[in-house]
């Protein structure tokens, strides 16, 4: 099995696009197709290796859409546009206004108006044929070809040129606002500078293209310009606006030793960094893949769509056929019955329909990244305003996962140094929020060749054999299940117990505070139809009781392990339509996985947790989540404004065609103007401000 991508050229019809997915899709060798119109990209997998995929490919794709070309990422290919042909089209215009205003016999203004009919439709005419060739007799160029020419047929001869000279300048606008719309958006997500200032020796300084840098390099970073890879500050410090990557507003102080992040803005000091991540594997780069394959993963509506256009056209050409046919049949005048009928195959493109969906949902995930929110497919923005019961982690989602050591607590016989330094041996080498609290309270001198063995059990604690002590660090159940049972009461904080060769010592007690915002951001939620909100915590009972209450939250479940979480979550799935759980993505990656929407929070610099989750934020803060959920909410709103005003209008225009108000060029422009409209609508996300 095999994978291939390949990039398109010359492709602007959206109902086209969904033809060649399709019959791409059929091919004995594929077990997989996504063709994403928006970004120009074809995904294919294939069975078995099959050498002549491509070639098969472009045959498809030329018999529904001559002139479409797929070419490999890394075949050098230019496009070449058929831009010439505008100034045939310009000529066939001229010529039909000499037709119109010079003084000349009927006879010859009849012979302009054919040849300037003939100069302006020849290129959707050429397409027309090609069409018929390949048996694709419902195809967009096929019929409007068939209705100018039934318009030229009668006589009509400015309509029927009308017809095409319109058809043409819309497939014209078209292309250029769906074109303006993808640069929009990548204006939106331009993260990187095209180079970097790489230092040579002490003194020399040479700009490179990023692809050049090496991991090891030393780079300089200027006030003013952004971090161009991932690397670790070697000198300098300054302040950072991460709001390109995380949303973050708020600078970040960043010193000697701290991790920076590609696509960050350095606003004050000279940083020199070195190099730890080549350019494709930065922060930024996952990011851009994890957007551009975001549309392999298609809407509910964007599925649905592309099967209703298969039906839609079919449909209206039936309905053109009895428009003519039933009245003709009835003794009424053919050629009025036959100029209406010419209406319904000018309306019978779905493009219009098939553009709108995945536009919007490709605005809006374009959108969210740029507010640190990542979106791995169109499938979840829409989703996601359904959510109908919402899970949380304890720490570090709902609290701020800085965990402080408030105070150890001893039995009688015990040293409280001794409990101190087993403490810190133990958690020396974890990186749980635990051990990180214990690490900044207090320190002590490691060395790693006196470890004779280390266990860490996720979700209960950590067993270590060092310098002949045997030391065991955990949670209250933990200690039970070993046999520890009168243990200290920690109250209403997180504990780590402490034992000493067998013997137990005492506990360590931690106290997390609630995120700023949250209890505003879960407010807001409720409000958006969220039933449910529940909290998972593999914390004690009294310490998950109290940040529940506080929150008011719906129900929360303590003291569970990994596999427990993923238990209740599957408890939930079977009860409720969605479930969304929130986590930290790195301890819950199973439930992020299992839940309908994993949300992994606060995780810039986590591969761990870019991979596991469905929708990734990348800071910690709650509003983040409401952010998205607005988004979501937004986006849904635009899908069904354009779908109402496509179809609403086509059947507008059927009914005004039907009834001899609307003629062939009302038809026209119409047809024209609800694709641009739809484009337009979808465009008005960037500038509206949040509200749902």
């Amino acid at each position: 099995m095999s994978i291939r991508e390949y990039k398109i050229e010359n492709l602007n019809c959206a109902s086209c696009s969904a033809k060649i997915e399709k019959e791409i899709g059929n091919l004995a060798k594929v077990s997989e197709v996504n063709l994403d119109f928006m970004n120009k990209r074809l995904i294919v997998q294939f069975i078995d290796d099959m050498e002549d995929g491509l070639d098969e490919i472009n045959k498809i794709a030329n018999a529904i859409e001559p002139g479409v070309y797929f070419y490999s990422n890394e075949e050098d290919h230019h496009q070449h546009g058929s831009g010439k042909y505008a100034y045939v089209i310009y000529g066939g215009l001229i010529l039909w206004l000499f037709s119109l205003l010079l003084p000349i016999p009927p006879l010859y203004k009849s012979l302009l108006a054919i040849t300037a009919y003939f100069m302006v439709a020849g290129r959707v005419l050429l397409q027309a044929g090609r069409e018929v060739f390949s048996k694709q007799l419902l195809a967009e160029h096929f019929l409007m070809g068939i209705a100018s020419l039934g318009a030229l047929y009668l006589g009509e001869y400015s309509e029927a040129i009308a017809v095409m000279g319109l058809y043409e300048l819309g497939e014209y606008l078209e292309s250029r606002a769906l074109a303006g719309s993808r640069r929009s958006v990548q204006k939106l997500l331009n993260l990187k500078p095209e180079k970097a200032h790489r230092k040579r020796g002490d003194n020399e300084i040479e700009d490179v293209k990023l692809a050049q840098l090496e991991i090891g390099d030393k780079i300089l970073v200027y006030a003013g310009e952004r971090i161009p890879v991932d690397g670790v500050i070697i000198h300098g410090e300054s302040t950072l606006d991460t709001s390109s990557i995380t949303g973050e507003a708020e600078p970040v102080w960043v010193q000697r030793g701290e991790q920076v992040y590609a696509g960050c803005m350095n606003n004050t000091g000279l940083l020199e960094i070195k190099v730890e991540k080549n350019e494709a594997e930065s922060m930024v780069s996952r990011i851009m893949k994890l957007i551009e394959s975001a549309g392999a993963k298609k809407s509910r509506q964007e599925r649905f769509i592309t099967r209703f256009a298969r039906y839609y056209t079919p449909a209206v050409v039936a309905m053109a056929l009895a428009v003519y046919l039933v009245p003709l049949a009835m003794g009424l005048p053919a050629a009025v019955w036959f100029k209406r009928a010419l209406v319904f195959l000018i309306v019978s493109c779905p493009c219009a329909l098939v553009i709108s969906i995945p536009l919007s949902y490709y605005i809006g995930i374009g959108i969210a990244a740029r507010r640190g929110i990542i979106f791995k497919g169109s499938n979840y923005l829409d989703r996601l305003r359904k959510t109908t019961t919402l899970v949380f982690d304890k720490t570090g989602t709902l609290t701020t996962g800085d965990l402080k050591l408030e105070g150890l607590k001893t039995m009688p016989d015990a040293s409280k140094e001794k409990l101190q330094e087993a403490l810190y041996f133990a958690e020396y080498t974890s990186n749980h929020p635990y051990a990180i609290a214990v690490k900044n309270a207090f320190k002590y001198p490691f060395d790693a060749a006196k470890v004779i063995s280390f266990t860490e059990i996720p979700g209960k604690g950590i067993i270590i054999d060092y310098d002949g002590l045997n030391i065991t660090a955990g949670s209250e159940g933990f200690f039970k299940e070993l046999g520890y049972l009168d243990l200290i009461d920690a109250k209403n904080f997180s504990a780590v117990h402490i034992a000493i060769d067998g013997v137990y010592q005492g506990v360590a007690l931690f106290s997390d505070e609630i995120k700023p915002a949250m209890h505003e951001s879960l407010h807001t939620l409720k409000k958006f139809g969220v039933k449910r909100q529940l909290m998972l915590s593999g914390d004690r009972h009294a310490k998950a009781e109290q940040v529940a209450k506080d929150l008011r939250l719906d129900g929360f479940y303590a003291q569970l392990l990994p596999h427990e979480k993923l238990e209740k979550i599957e408890e939930m799935l079977a009860e409720d339509e969605t479930v969304v759980f929130v986590g930290d993505g790195l301890n819950d990656a199973p439930v992020l996985a299992r839940a309908d929407i994993g949300i992994a929070m606060g995780a810039i610099g986590a591969q761990a947790s870019v991979e596991s989750a469905d929708l990734v934020l990348l800071n910690d803060s709650p509003q983040q989540l409401v952010h998205a959920y607005r988004l979501s909410r937004l986006t849904n709103r635009i899908v069904w404004q354009n779908i109402s005003l496509a179809l609403g209008i086509k059947i507008l225009v059927m009914i005004m065609g039907l009834s001899g108000i609307s003629g062939l060029w009302e038809a026209i422009i119409a047809d024209v103007g609800v694709s641009l409209l739809v484009i337009l609508n979808s465009l008005k996300m960037l500038k509206i401000k949040e509200r749902a």
